[in-house]
Parts: C-alpha cells; structure tokens; sequence
C-alpha cells in the first residue's frame, strides 16, 4: 500500500518542485528586464554583459544557478534585447523561458505550466 501511494504522489511532487524552479526562472528574468530598463536609461543601449547590469543593480549578479543558464541577446544596433533562462536539470532539463524587452514571456520546450 505503501508503494502505491508513493507511486502516485511521486509525479505531483515532481511538478510542485519543477513549477517552484520555474517561478525563480521567471523572476530572475523579469529582474534581468528591469535592469536592463535601468541600463538603457542610463546607456541608450541594451547591454548583454551581466558585469554592466550587475553595476546599476547589483541584485542581477545573484541570478545565476545551477538550475538555470541565463544569457541575453542583443542584436546589433542594442535597441532590444532577449534574455533567456535554460533548464539545465530536473525532469523538464532543456526547458527555455525568454523574455524581451517589452515584457513578451515565451516558453518552449515546456511540458508544464510554469
């Protein structure tokens, strides 16, 4: 009986867990966003160098973990920027949030609802 109830409360922890990684993916790049509106108030240009975003607002230099894998694009010109989180463990590992700079949230590759 034991074994059973394990078996089926298994996968449900495994979703609780992964939707609470994807919640810290999210926030993080929401913050990546707000610091690269800082930067480019500052610059009149996006920056992908998390060192420069780190200077304005020091709480991006804590979004890096071993759980996620954050870059940011900027394509040439530096007028936008996308900034992505990739899922580097866990069941969902190879799982990607971008955001841009309008605030746009895109998932792919997900099996969940984060």
């Amino acid at each position: 009986i034991i074994a059973i109830m394990a078996a089926l409360a298994l996968p449900q922890y495994t979703r609780f867990m992964e939707r609470g990684h994807g919640s810290t993916a999210k926030n993080a790049l929401n913050m990546i966003r707000k610091a690269e509106a800082t930067y480019f108030t500052l610059e009149s240009q996006y920056t992908n160098n998390f060192t420069e975003l780190a200077e304005e607002v020091p709480e991006v230099s804590r979004v890096n973990s071993l759980e996620w894998n954050y870059t940011i694009i900027v394509p040439t010109g530096n007028a936008t920027f996308t900034a992505t989180a990739n899922r580097l463990k866990g069941v969902y590992s190879g799982s990607c949030m971008n955001i841009t700079n309008d605030g746009n949230l895109t998932y792919s590759n997900i099996t969940i609802p984060w």
